[in-house]
């Protein structure tokens, strides 16, 4: 394959003017049925890639002509099939070589019509596909919506890895580069080898699973005291083995769970419970005013105003469509989901996380999440209705997938804002299963007519699109006032309490992402941020440059990553430093970062801030696997500040005594304020 790419790859080199036209060539043959087997079309679209990285040919023109290729291969290959029919059996090679039909046409019947987008990026049957949806008579619109669509996602995943490496390979050293490649080599590696280890773990579970049940089944239905079991587990379906039986079985385990978490959080107080901790101080901390506004547009789609209206609306329509079976237990479904929502919550009485300015818009208790429960149950029946479908039952797993993200993005949202502990998450979540196997098991015990799907599809998508818009235009920013992030309050200490570093509040340790006290902070600040940045900077700091790509390899690779800042900014109560500073070490390959944050001090009778900050070396890559190197400390001294130290700043060097892993440690501080304030 090599010694075939490589003197295309030269040619192309010498020949960028007509890198287009060879590109489209490369990529329609490698679509083509027989001929795309001996074209090593993996191999040379990520070494094209590799030249487009490199800037010897562009970017654009090359993604279009590659994906028209694309389509235009895989187009010739169905017209073939479609013009052929069952006369390939007797055509060359086919007529040979008859598994190379069979392997296709046994991919395409496991897979259906989604074997023309799947196909494309699975290389052994990539170019026999659209042959075979040609041969079969797959409807050429059908055809070509796929085939475009594979095209758009095909190119850009091919062509990215050798973009990357072809910049990676121009822009930093031969033995970063080298770094880069082998990591992304071993990471696609592990994550394929892990995902067949899964699939076959559960291949194998499975097949005795069904066997376990069937026979459980068959003796509850021999038993004297438990026959009941399976009366009332049983489903509309006599095909089914063993009923209902699983669905049951996670009913009472679910049911178990949450009941054990809400005890743990109604004696505990979800306050008190770790995780919950680390989950609210890292959602805090990344919070930005853009992200503020996605996450809300997305809470919403979990919003009661939004959902429950639905089951009115479908039952409604599945009451004039004469489905009175599946009416009854939609409008059951928000029912059963409101009144669950409000008997938890009074129950468990969890107060909502602090640090919005009105997370109790509705009810003051946080447990259970109401969004997380009605996203849940009204996301997943929508998707169960769907898949009993004959035309849609096909496109199950697509389906229990998009309702699956959605349910998700909505937990997110509300671990984002605050207004939830992961607990009540967690417990919702349990909690809208339990209830909707509880509509299932119900729902199944009847057989139904068959449901058409657009009429139900219009009326979810009308009736959703009704009342999110209602929603949105009227609580939206109602709801982005409530959810305002509070600033961390301010505490009030002396003059000397700071300058001796006594007192409740000192030292000042910074706390991380997930609200743990780390390392405490070396440098405290009396005065405006302003005039400490103008100092700094003749005193040869420099403003930190953003990361960029190139800071980002460096840092992955693990080559002279010292120079570089962490990819990931330390923060202080959830909070960004407001400045950053470097200062590269003369004669080493080290660098010296001072971060400062507020330090939401309050000194009495001082009209001047106190900032605090971090003063040390930028750790390598991977320090936090030896944390017995302590690489990133400073001898601290003046000096490091300041070239010339100001003769208008009183500076007092200290030491403050710490804990450190169980560890009772000394470590130094400086002091600065203005001797005359």
């Amino acid at each position: 394959m090599i010694d075939i790419a490589s003197p295309i790859l030269q040619w192309l080199n010498n020949h960028p003017q007509l890198a287009g036209l060879a590109i489209f060539i490369i990529s329609a043959a490698e679509s083509i049925a027989i001929i795309g087997t001996i074209v090593p079309g993996s191999v040379m679209m990520t070494a094209i890639g590799a030249l487009v990285g490199a800037s010897i040919i562009p970017f654009w023109s090359t993604l279009i002509c590659a994906i028209l290729g694309a389509i235009a291969g895989d187009s010739i290959s169905y017209w073939i099939g479609y013009h052929f029919k069952s006369r390939l059996h007797q055509v060359w090679p086919f007529r040979t070589h008859p598994n190379i039909l069979a392997s296709g046409q046994s991919f395409f019947d496991a897979h259906g019509a989604k074997s023309v987008f799947i196909g494309r990026f699975v290389g052994p049957v990539r170019a026999l596909v659209p042959l075979i949806a040609g041969m079969l008579g797959v409807k050429p619109l059908r055809f070509t919506l796929a085939n475009i669509a594979s095209a758009l996602g095909w190119a850009p995943a091919y062509l990215l890895p050798g973009i990357l490496l072809g910049a990676a390979s121009v822009e930093l050293p031969s033995e970063v580069a080298a770094r880069v490649i082998l990591m992304l080599v071993l990471t696609v590696l592990f994550i394929i080898l892990c995902l067949w280890l899964i699939k076959k773990s559960f291949s194998l579970i499975q097949h005795q699973v069904n066997q376990i049940l069937t026979d459980l089944w068959h003796n509850l239905k021999e038993s004297r005291y438990f026959h009941i079991v399976t009366a009332v587990l049983k489903h509309h379906d006599q095909s089914k083995p063993y009923g209902q039986l699983t669905l049951g079985f996670y009913f009472i385990l679910t049911s178990v769970t949450l009941l054990y978490l809400s005890s743990v959080v109604l004696y505990t107080g979800p306050q008190n419970i770790y995780i919950n901790n680390v989950i609210f101080h890292l959602f805090r901390s990344l919070r930005t005013p853009a992200a503020d506004n996605v996450m809300l547009y997305i809470s919403f789609l979990g919003e009661k105003f939004v959902l429950l209206p639905l089951s009115l609306t479908l039952f409604a329509w599945f009451a004039w469509s004469k489905r009175m079976h599946t009416a009854w237990h939609v409008l059951g479904l928000g029912v059963l989901a409101a009144g669950g929502i409000a008997a938890a919550k009074v129950f468990i009485h969890s107060p909502r996380p602090w640090g919005i300015v009105d997370g109790n818009y509705g009810s003051p208790f946080s447990f259970p999440s109401g969004h997380t429960v009605l996203a849940l149950m009204y996301y997943f029946a929508l998707a169960l209705l769907l898949i009993k479908t004959y035309e849609i039952k096909r496109y199950r797993q697509t389906i229990y997938l998009i309702a699956g993200i959605l349910v998700t993005a909505i937990c997110i949202s509300r671990l984002y804002f605050g207004v939830h502990w992961l607990t009540d998450i967690i417990g919702s979540t349990l909690l809208g299963a339990a209830l909707l196997m509880l509509i299932i098991l119900s729902y199944n015990r009847k057989a139904e007519k068959q449901l058409h799907p657009k009429g139900f599809i219009l009326t979810t998508i009308l009736t959703l699109l009704m009342t999110y818009a209602i929603s949105v235009h009227f609580t939206f920013n109602k709801f982005m006032s409530s959810y305002a992030m509070l600033e961390w309050p301010t505490y009030n200490a002396t003059f000397d309490e700071w300058w001796l570093q006594q007192g409740n509040h000192f030292p000042l340790h910074r706390v991380n992402r997930i609200g743990l006290p780390v390392k405490i902070f070396n440098i405290q600040w009396s005065e405006d941020l302003a005039t400490i940045k103008t100092l700094l900077l003749k005193n040869g700091w420099e403003v930190a440059p953003k990361s960029d790509w190139l800071r980002v390899m460096y840092r992955i690779a693990a080559v002279n990553s010292t120079e570089h800042l962490p990819l990931v900014s330390p923060t202080y109560l959830d909070n960004p430093p407001v400045l950053v500073l470097i200062k590269r070490v003369k004669k080493s390959n080290k660098l010296l970062v001072l971060r400062i944050w507020s330090s939401y001090l309050s000194i009495t009778n001082s009209q001047k801030p106190v900032w605090v900050g971090s003063l040390e070396y930028a750790p390598s890559t991977y320090s936090w696997l030896f944390r017995h190197k302590r690489a990133s400390d400073v001898a601290l001294t003046p000096l490091l500040l300041f070239t010339t130290v100001p003769t208008r700043y009183e500076i007092k060097e200290t030491t403050v005594t710490t804990m450190e892993n169980k560890k009772t440690m000394i470590q130094p501080i400086i002091l600065i304020k203005p001797k005359n304030p």
